[in-house]
């Protein structure tokens, strides 16, 4: 691990033990774990599966709206994986299936090599193209130790590994990884760096390659997979400088020759700047397993992720990995215990936030939470259907209005707070003169988001006007490719809080060049409630060009607007163009 990230290591471990502690000190009162966590789970999660119905009429819903129209289907290169059993049939998104695939299988004896049941698999899983299909060669561990217990380091079980079992015939060392924080196991891997197993992996990804296993149409992703103290064969490249660096740069070669004319399907399981910039270059993609950390990678220009001079959160959309819609995935799955990320009320937040990280992030490939619980179904379902969408093949465009603070990288500033405003999704919000927009509503997250300043432990998950400071205005621009000129059909839904009686506009050009102004005017209640307004605009105009003009905006006539979240929807089908 890189030094610029070891401060981050060593919070996610300290915040673990934290979580451990918690957990220990419920075992010991009598009730288990797992049977208090699902106690609780009851309150906050579900096991019935619900969307929200597209109605394309003017109306008022309380709660947030994730609705769609009906004719948006998922992108056929798109993923989401773990949820299958929990979600009915007409589920929209398009399910993944893993298959796993380990050198011990394919080559049984040194220079056999049997590529036939890993193929038969592949094709099973997919089903005709039904399903996505996620694959890699694991190869790393020699075997995995399970405890009786976290506490208690008895071997109660061992599972064979993915390395050849010839493969110690050459004196390859094994490495004892550090027993697992959170589950009573313990990894064992063989030095993946050590010649003798170099030397005959790469001879394994040459036949791999030749296999025809990279070109068939059935396989979306496949991770190139490193070694780990975790069950996923995940990890980073050593640092440069490190004189195992040039085998694991041969290593990434090696699968970019393999998967060549398609190398865009290759996953890298690593973040590091170093290994991006080295993955992107052989045309691969990337996979993160920890978006649950939403503030993570805010910035990280490797994955495409800028903030400006002002602090907004900017997606790089000529980075290759996004520019080129190559496999990008990431992982929204810890929502079964307690240990790694606090109280469970908090959860219901941390999945909201990061699912909409993930779309502003651009991923196509998601793995979703696990266990029997649901976490908030309709956002699922606007989720998968919005994986792997392009700002040309997407039917909405949108804005969250929100903001934290993580902890300054930057050498000058390193360790004071830095603010990082909004996710956006081609739909722009910037602060200008009469129209600077206040953060506020304020949400706490628990100490574990060790990505977050430690004077700062909470998001803001709205934006307010101010009049008494001359502040009337929100003001946002649509990405140009999404739409531009007019006249165009939308329907613009707007989240708000529904309080103090306020009275405010959504403001839009119109007329047969789009030089006329109109409004939609919103008169709130009291009841405190969080709504989403729906209006349908048969001929609004997008007049601005770039992200600091000015093609809607939000003005408030008495008392002030509070908003979390801006969409636009096309309700042409027409205007979203095909995409493979």
């Amino acid at each position: 691990m890189s030094a610029r990230f070891e401060p981050v290591r060593r919070l996610a471990i300290a915040f673990c033990m934290i979580g451990l502690s918690a957990i220990a000190g419920e075992a010991t009162q009598g009730q288990s774990p797992s049977d208090e966590f699902n106690r609780k789970a009851a309150q906050f999660f579900t096991k019935e599966y619900t969307f929200h119905p597209w109605r394309e009429e003017d109306h008022i819903v309380d709660g947030e709206d994730w609705s769609l129209p009906p004719w948006v289907k998922a992108s056929r290169y798109s993923g989401i994986q773990n949820v299958e059993k929990k979600v009915p049939e007409t589920f929209p998104g398009r399910h993944q299936h893993a298959v796993t695939i380990t050198w011990r299988e394919i080559e049984p004896e040194e220079g056999h090599f049997d590529f036939a049941d890993a193929k038969r698999r592949i094709l099973e899983a997919s089903q005709g193209g039904k399903f996505s299909v996620k694959i890699g060669l694991q190869a790393s561990v020699w075997e995995t130790r399970y405890f009786r217990s976290l506490d208690d380091r008895t071997i109660v079980r061992v599972t064979p590994g993915s390395a050849p079992v010839w493969i110690r015939d050459y004196g390859v060392p094994l490495i004892e990884e550090r027993p697992n924080a959170s589950a009573p196991f313990q990894v064992v891997n063989c030095d993946i760096y050590h010649p003798e197993y170099h030397r005959r992996y790469l001879k394994a990804v040459a036949a791999f390659g030749r296999s025809g296993i990279p070109q068939m149409p059935e396989v979306d992703i496949c991770y190139v997979h490193l070694k780990s103290a975790s069950r996923g064969e995940e990890g980073a490249g050593p640092p440069p400088g490190d004189p195992n660096r040039p085998l694991f740069e041969e290593r990434l070669r090696a699968w970019a020759d393999a998967f060549r004319g398609v190398e865009y399907k290759l996953c890298l399981v690593s973040h590091h700047e170093e290994d991006l910039a080295l993955a992107i270059k052989l045309g691969m993609g990337q996979r993160n397993g920890f978006v649950e950390h939403y503030m993570l990678h805010a910035p990280n220009p490797g994955l495409g992720q800028l903030v400006d001079d002002d602090g907004y959160l900017v997606v790089d959309e000529n980075h290759p990995l996004i520019a080129e819609n190559r496999a990008s995935g990431d992982e929204n799955e810890e929502y079964r215990n307690e240990v790694r990320f606090g109280p469970i009320e908090t959860f219901p937040h941390r999945y909201h936030e990061s699912m909409l990280r993930v779309l502003q992030m651009r991923r196509n490939f998601l793995w979703a939470e696990g266990g029997p619980w649901l976490v908030n179904p309709p956002l699922l379902h606007y989720v998968a259907l919005e994986l792997g969408k392009t700002v040309d093949t997407a039917p909405d465009a949108w804005c969250y209005l929100r903001e934290s603070y993580v902890r300054d990288r930057r050498p000058e500033t390193k360790g004071k707070p830095r603010a990082i405003k909004n996710f956006e999704r081609w739909l722009f919000q910037r602060d200008a003169p009469g129209a600077v927009a206040e953060a506020c509503e304020k949400v706490s997250v628990p100490e574990q988001m060790f990505e977050f300043h430690r004077d700062h432990l909470y998001d803001y998950t709205a934006r307010r006007t101010n009049i008494e400071d001359g502040q009337r205005e929100i003001r946002f621009a649509l990405d140009d490719r999404f739409l531009s000129g007019g006249p165009h059909r939308v329907a613009v839904k707007v989240t708000y809080f529904d309080r103090d009686k306020a009275v405010w506009e959504v403001v839009y050009h119109t007329g047969t060049r789009g030089d006329t102004e109109n409004v939609r005017r919103m008169q709130c209640g009291n009841s405190g409630k969080l709504r989403t307004v729906t209006w349908i605009l048969d001929d609004a105009w997008f007049p601005a060009e770039g992200y600091r003009g000015c093609d809607l905006a939000i003005r408030a006539v008495e008392g002030d607007a509070v908003v979390r979240m801006v969409r636009v929807i096309k309700l042409n089908p027409l205007a979203c163009e095909s995409h493979p």
